[in-house]
């Protein structure tokens, strides 16, 4: 129900004539839909984290791209990219107790680094503006 209004209120507002339209409204959107936005990327990192099997640095990378362009528009705090990152290392413990070195350790860690390093950057941004 969730992601229908977000499709119609995307449809409605692809009605735009200029790019700097475009562009605000594309902002605006994000803006107003951040919650959303953020809980697809979360589930998706953790089920690729749990559920996949097979690692693949364009699914990481691409999942990180849109983290990153969420954080511009949106104006995410440092906050909660250290607390994804925190939620990540104690999925990475919990595995490894379990599991022992397993791949969802392995890529469990991968995104705690990945989340910890944009996470420093995105500190250090806030503290430097």
């Amino acid at each position: 129900m969730i992601l229908h209004s977000l499709f119609k209120k995307l449809r409605n507002f692809l009605r735009c004539y200029t790019h700097k339209e475009y562009f605000k409204k594309i902002t605006g959107f994000i803006k107003e839909n951040k919650k959303t936005f953020l809980t697809v990327i979360v589930i998706a990192i953790f089920a690729d984290v749990l559920f996949f099997k097979e690692s693949s640095d364009s699914v990481i990378f691409g999942y990180l791209f849109l983290y990153a362009i969420l954080v511009i528009t949106a104006q995410i705090k440092s906050r909660f990219t250290f607390l994804l990152s925190l939620c990540l290392l104690g999925i990475m413990f919990v595995d490894f107790i379990i599991s022992g070195t397993s791949i969802a350790t392995e890529k469990a860690a991968v995104w705690f680094i990945l989340f910890l390093g944009f996470g420093i950057i995105h500190q250090w941004k806030e503290l430097k503006y």
